[in-house]
């Protein structure tokens, strides 16, 4: 029996800010957790000062896409700057430097890359479709991992900006969709085992 999921998405855009804005001293408050449109984001972190604080880190520590609690480490941007996590969050529960940055602040927001949580396709042959609304680039990606934020992920389509699907002829673990960029719009992500 061939079993249908169906996922959609209202992609949130970027906000430098959407974390918490205007964070200083040793110990910041994260004001707003998500995104709010169920995708795993990237986190920014903007340096709003004219000092230079690359040689301290920060780390993020919250949930993945699947919910998975995941821990990041980044070199805090430099003047004027702004670094971005190689990691999406889902939820983001904190961000700690490891110094403080004094009367300076940073802004810490997400950005319009995002990820959906793998979809669990029991490792039996599948189809992954994406249908979009707006303007969007993504890639399909699979993997062989167990479903977590270190999942190694392969390109089954890659910067596509319209509507697609992809038959898994093989055994795939999982599948989700990668946004590498958008500018407005929805997409729907289906898999059918």
């Amino acid at each position: 029996m061939k079993n249908t999921i169906k996922n959609s998405y209202t992609v949130a855009a970027a906000s430098l800010t959407g974390h918490a804005s205007n964070v200083t001293g040793s110990a910041w408050t994260i004001a707003t957790a998500k995104a709010g449109d169920g995708l795993a984001h990237h986190v920014t972190i903007r340096n709003d000062a004219v000092v230079d604080h690359s040689a301290k880190t920060i780390v993020l520590t919250g949930f993945g896409p699947n919910g998975e609690a995941i821990t990041e480490a980044l070199a805090a941007p430099g003047i004027s700057a702004t670094v971005t996590s190689t990691k999406a969050f889902w939820s983001l529960a904190s961000a700690t430097p490891s110094a403080t940055i004094d009367a300076d602040t940073f802004d810490i927001g997400w950005a319009a890359t995002a990820q959906t949580a793998w979809i669990d396709t029991n490792n039996t042959p599948a189809v992954a479709a994406v249908a979009i609304g707006g303007t969007i680039n993504f890639d399909i990606q699979h993997t062989y991992d167990e479903l977590n934020v270190d999942a190694v992920a392969f390109n089954s389509e890659a910067a596509k900006t319209a509507n697609i699907e992809h038959l898994y002829t093989i055994p795939v673990r999982a599948v989700r969709v990668d946004v590498n960029s958008h500018t407005s719009g929805t997409f729907s992500l289906y898999v059918t085992q």
